[in-house]
Formats: C-alpha cells, structure tokens, sequence
C-alpha cells in the first residue's frame, strides 16, 4: 500500500473523519487518485452530512429524498407553494456534490473568520426628499421613527432608526428594492424590482410610483406590502397642514418554474425558476389620510392573510392634550382587482361587510364584537346573540359574495387602554408583530434615552415588554359545539371549518417583560445569559444525528425527517434559538401522519413545513437580544434559524461592532482543533483570543462564581468598516451565504460568504 486511497473503504472513511473541511479541499490537490478519491460523489456527500448537517443544500437534500416517496398528486400539490417550487426544481436538477461541498465549506469558512468573500453593491433610486414628488420618479418619504436617542454624559448615540427603502425575504431569499438603473419598465413608473440573490433573476414590481410618496415597504410570506400616499394633498387639515391620502397595495410573490412547458433541470435551462409579481389587493390605509410630516407616525405589520396598523397622531384640539391612538387589523386573505386609489369618488367601490366594528371593554375573554367607535352596542352584537346560528349562515353567505380586505377589528383609545397598550405622550412601541391568531405590542425604554419622546421615569437598565393579545378570529368548527378558549399562540389545524372572520376572538392578554437587572452590577438579564451558556440538551434537539451513507434513499421518510429535523427547545431557556414554529411543525406531522398522501406517505405540505421554513423566533418573547450584551445595545441582528448562523450589529455610543455565531451543532468536526480553524498559527490565535475573553468574562460576574459566558461559542467580529457599509439604517438581513444592509452612501451592501 503506498496511499491511503488504497486502504479499504472503512479506514478511509474512519481517517477523513478527523479532517477539517478545508483540509478535504486541499486533499484534491496532492495526486490524481487523491482528487478522484475526494470528489467523489459518495465521498462529497458523506463529507457534507458529517460536518455541515444543517446546511441549506443539506436540508434540501433532506426534503428531496422525502419527497421521492410522495404521489404525483402530491406532488403537483407543491407548485401552489413557493417553497415546493424550489423543491420540485431542486429534486429534478442533477447535482454535484464535490462542488456543493466546496463551495458550502468555503462559505463556513468565511463565516466562521468573519471575512467577506464577495463584497456587492446594489444603487437604489434616489429619493426626493421635496414636498412635490411630480418633478421626480420616486420619492420615499419614510415614517418618522420617535424622537428619542440615548445620551451618557456629552456622548450620544442613535436609538431609532428611519425606515430603509427597501426589504429583503429570507423564507423565498429576494430583495425588493427601488433600482437605479434604467429598467424596460421604468418608462411605465415600475422603479421596484424583485431581485433573486441566488440565480440573479430581477423582475419588476407592477407599482407607478409616479406621483406617489412611499412611506414603507416589506415582504413577508409571499406577500409585498407598499404602503403610500398620493402626492398631492387630498384636504386642508388646518392653517399650517395638509392631508394626503395612504393607501396600502398588496402584491403576491410568486416563483415559477423557468419553462412550464417543460420540467425542472431540463439541460438547456438557466434557471430553475423564475419570479412573477401579482397584485393581490389594495385598500385605503387611513379613512381620512394622513399629513407627511415628522409627527404623525404609524406602524403596521402583516402575514399572508391578515394587516395590522397603528396609528400614533398628536391632538390638535385646544381642549385635548393625549395623543390620538387607534388600532385596525384587515383580512386581506381575498383578493381583489378594485384599487380605490384609481376610484376617488368610490362609485365602483363594492360593500365589503366589516366584521367588527371595535372591541368592547371586558370582552377579552372572546365573545364577538359588539361596540362600535362611540361605544354603543350594534346590531349585529344584538342578533349574535339572539339567533347564533342564523347569524352564521349571513356571515358565510356575506364571504362567499364579498371579495377584498376587509376590516375585522377596530381599537381605540379605551380598547387600548384596557390592554394597557397606550403609549400617551412618552411611547415605548419599537414594532408590531403578527402571528396565526394573535397581535403583539413590541415595547422598548431605556435608562439613557432622551429626547421628546423619552419617559420621565426611566427604567433601572434597559426594559423590553411585548404584550400579545387575540386579535385574528378563531375558526370556528361547523360540525361540533363552539371550541374550548385555548391558550395563546395555539395552531388550529381543524380540516372544516367556518369563515376564519367570523368566529370569536379567544385567548388572554399575554405579557412577556424584562428589564436588564440581573444583579446589582446590572448585568443583561437572565435569558440572555442562560443563552450564553451551554445550550440544555443540545444534542437531543439541536444537533441532527449522522446519517450512514445511502440512508437518504434507502430509509422511510419519517425516519430521516427525525433524523434532520431542527426541534425546539420546550421553554425560553436559550431564547436566543427558540423558534415558533418548532412546536407547531411537531404537532402538524402528527396531525397529518393519518391523512397522508399517496399510501402511507407524509403531506406534501408536512414536507415543507418540516424542512424548509425558515422558522422564527416567538414575537411573544420580549427582546431581551437587544440589552443581551450591555452596556453594548444589539441594534440590528440576522438569524437563519435552520443554518444555526446568527450575525448581530451592536453599539455602544463610539464603540461599533457587527459579529457572526455560529451555532454548536451546527458545524460538526471530530478534528483535534474542534472548529474551522486548521492552520496552526489560526489555532494558537483562536486559543489566545478564547482565554483572553473567558478572563474578561469571569470579570463580569459579581457573585464570585464562574460564569456560564466562558464555554459560550465564541463570536467572530468583522472589519470595523462593515459597520459603515452595512447598519447606516439599523437593519440587516439575509441567511447563511449572505448578509445585507445600506451603507452610508446610500447604496445597498451584499457581503456573500
């Protein structure tokens, strides 16, 4: 035997076990056998599983080999889904997994040293920041964030941030941004493109932004939400002020196979898919508009069925001095081709019942609306309860003619106050968020904020509150009596079931709160820092198990999904990975392993959910990321939840600094060294930097105890001008090969690894 390619395969393997993945590259350099050894298919593949098992390509492969056992039936299913999409492409295409396994090693490599590999920039439209957006094609007049910033002493630093122009989606991996370039449909006012980072597919928005001033724009769940108003004013508010009217216009993001005519990874095809853009809907946002100033502010948040706004207007009574809250939630689940920006006077406007008017005090424990704006009992409440039946079968005739948005909660100041959500003079809201049943209250105050927004009693340290409330009707099931109030959050999977808008609002209010005060050092709180060390049962939920090599093809579907799947932990310890959808993705496959598709075979939709959503971390927890490293304030962060890969921007007044954690589990070595790095000299340095930050962190611990912070995973800072280039707006993006944020030149940063 003169090489270890001519040992037998068991020892090969045993040997190549113990190299880092750059070294296997490395490996293909030495000798013809040796390349041929190392780029082998089954080798390559091994390879992968071994030390990137949560990789993208590895999840997809997952999801292939499952999806191999499902009916044609089934699979025809999944073109209705922009995942399944993906997956049927993914599945027909042939793959070389020697360059997979390359290109996913220098991408881990890159990640693991915080080192861009390509460094892209994308120019966006100029904005124009003039009152009269007719002399320019478009004009982003973003909603002014609070008027508070934080302040130590002579030293101050940005706590808020404006809106950026533009947004990205990491479950479908596009960037909706307004380009700079002179695109065939600019002629046509369509500026916003939709720009796939993977394939370079950009396709146009079909949106004039022609006389309108944008204010927000973001893509979630296949749905683009702009949210506009018209250039010119609609009335005179007052002396000093006008209105323009807001609209909101919806849009489906659909992606498509390059060539329907033909299947996916035909040899002549560029592209496994294409995108296509699709309006859904449009509604007016505020009934009597809004003026386009720096006081008058509104938040939303939406999913692919439901929209939520808040609006926040200073009172411009003589007699009243609180701000004037309000709270509307649409189902815009129905499309519909009526605009009502083209249709000014409404004589095409068709009736669209509202659903609710408002949510009466005391109500909480979800009965139907029965208020509307002045508080006075309606009709509907009335007959609801008189004649409940009746009352369906009107509400499920009324679904089955009307079509469009439609408003199915409306809450004022009272309804707020009862939530104890009213923000008054001194607001803490920081955002909005949506989940199937339930909107949260994101709430957020400092002990060094000021400004003319910031409260007079500021907090110990740093507080964070988010409060949920059931807001999005329960379904309602029609063959049995009216459902049990179920906690919070709770995912109803019934398969007949009435017009989600008509049943009751169940649940109770929900308050998650933190405020930063570990100890009397003030220390981040107790999440954060029960986060910081090793992860419970990490290998019972966190780390997927090695796969023996043919265990793809010939294994059961479940056997895999067990095997791959990403499961949560059951409570907020290591709140920092919680994600939401863990649960619930358990429970569906359960729900679904009884009516499977194809004999015995899992849904295709079981599929998708256990494989390839990108999960998200709980709305319902407070952000205790954002005090998670104080007196350092996380401004910004990007989670691939999957990928086990977190990138976070944080601040402390002058000090910057943007680093990226790559979750245990998630890179699985047996080398000696125990990570990414095998050079030496990396060795000794990454030894040096791990006992001079576990020395640091000891420090911090009051108690006289050692801290959990020392076997935390060490984070990788990047350059000190990334932070120029990437966190301008306080907002970054992205997934395992890719991060992206504005720089200070008003150009969008794409740092690909």
């Amino acid at each position: 035997m003169r090489d270890i390619t001519e040992l037998p395969r068991d020892l090969f393997l045993l040997i190549i076990a113990y190299l880092p993945p750059r070294t296997c590259v490395r490996c293909r350099r030495v000798s013809r056998q040796w390349f041929a050894a190392f780029t082998s298919q089954d080798i390559s593949l091994l390879l992968l599983r071994w030390n990137f098992p949560r990789c993208r390509e590895m999840r997809l492969a997952a999801a292939a080999a499952t999806l191999s056992s499902l009916s044609p039936q089934a699979l025809d299913s999944l073109s209705s889904s922009n995942l399944g999409v993906e997956l049927k492409c993914f599945t027909a295409e042939t793959h070389s997994w020697s360059w997979t396994f390359a290109a996913v090693a220098r991408r881990y490599h890159h990640l693991g040293h915080a080192k861009p590999r390509v460094v892209d920039k994308i120019e966006l439209a100029g904005p124009n920041q003039d009152k009269d957006s007719r002399t320019s094609a478009f004009s982003f007049r973003g909603v002014a964030p609070w008027n508070r910033y934080l302040r130590l002493n002579q030293n101050t630093a940005n706590f808020h941030y404006d809106d950026p122009s533009w947004w990205y989606s990491q479950e479908d991996g596009v960037l909706v941004y307004p380009t700079a370039a002179t695109p065939m449909d600019r002629d046509a006012g369509y500026i916003y493109q939709v720009l796939d980072l993977s394939t370079g597919t950009q396709v146009s928005v079909p949106f004039d932004v022609r006389q309108k001033h944008i204010r927000r724009v973001r893509l979630a769940q296949g749905v683009l939400v702009i949210e506009w108003a018209e250039a010119l004013p609609y009335h005179q508010l007052n002396d000093r002020e006008v209105v323009h009217r807001h609209f909101v216009t919806a849009f489906d993001v659909v992606r498509l196979p390059s060539d329907p005519a033909r299947a996916c990874g035909a040899p002549d095809a560029t592209t496994g898919w294409t995108w296509t853009v699709k309006l859904r809907s449009e509604w007016k946002l505020h009934f009597l508009g809004l003026p386009l100033n720096r006081s008058d502010r509104f938040f939303s948040a939406h999913t692919a069925t439901h929209y939520a706004v808040y609006f926040w207007q200073p009172n411009r009574s003589l007699y009243q001095d609180d701000p004037i809250e309000q709270l509307a939630v649409w189902d815009i689940s129905s499309p519909s081709t009526y605009r009502p920006s083209e249709d000014p006077n409404g004589d095409n406007k068709q009736e669209v019942p509202e659903r609710a008017h408002s949510i009466p005090v005391g109500l909480w424990n979800g009965a139907h609306s029965g208020a509307n704006g002045n508080g006075t009992t309606s009709d509907r409440a009335v007959s609801s309860s008189a004649h409940p039946a009746r009352d369906t079968k009107l509400s499920l005739a009324k679904t089955t003619i009307a079509s469009g948005p439609r408003v199915i909660r409306r809450m004022a100041w009272r309804e707020l106050g009862f939530y104890n959500l009213r923000q008054r003079a001194t607001p803490q809201l920081r955002n909005l968020a949506l989940d199937d049943r339930n909107l949260y209250f994101v709430e957020e105050e400092h002990r060094w904020a000021d400004g003319q927004h910031s409260s007079l009693s500021p907090p110990r340290v740093h507080h964070v509150r988010c409060t949920g409330i059931p807001i999005i009707p329960t379904p309602a099931c029609a063959t049995s009596s009216p459902p049990k109030r179920p906690p919070l959050a709770v995912i109803h999977n019934s398969s007949t079931v009435s017009d989600p808008t008509d049943g009751p609002v169940l649940g109770p209010i929900w308050v998650d709160a933190c405020g930063a005060d570990g100890d009397v050092n003030m220390s981040f709180c107790r999440r954060a820092a029960a986060s910081s060390g090793p992860v419970p049962a990490l290998e019972s939920w966190a780390t997927p198990q090695r796969i023996q090599l043919g265990t793809l093809n010939n294994s059961s579907p479940e056997y895999i999904m067990g095997l791959l799947k990403s499961r949560g932990p059951p409570s907020a310890d290591g709140w920092a990975w919680t994600t939401s959808t863990a649960t619930a993705n358990s429970s569906h496959l359960q729900s679904t392993s009884n009516n499977s598709i194809g004999g015995g075979s899992m849904s295709a939709q079981a599929v998708i959910s256990s494989f390839l959503e990108y999960p998200q971390r709980w709305p319902g927890w407070a952000p205790c990321w954002r005090h998670e490293d104080f007196p350092y304030l996380t401004v910004a962060e990007m989670v691939d939840f999957p990928a086990g890969v977190r990138i976070t921007a944080r601040h402390c007044f002058m000090l910057e600094t943007i680093s990226v954690h790559v979750r245990p589990g998630s890179i699985s070595i047996k080398g000696a060294n125990g990570g990414l790095l095998d050079d030496d000299d990396e060795v000794l340095d990454a030894k040096k930097k791990k006992r001079n930050s576990a020395s640091r962190k000891k420090k911090r611990v009051s108690n006289g105890s050692m801290s959990t912070e020392a076997v935390r995973s060490e984070e990788v800072q990047f350059g000190d001008d990334m932070w120029s280039e990437l966190v301008h707006k306080g907002y970054i993006a992205g997934d395992e090969r890719w991060v992206l944020g504005e720089g200070e030149d008003g150009r969008i940063t794409v740092v690909r690894f």
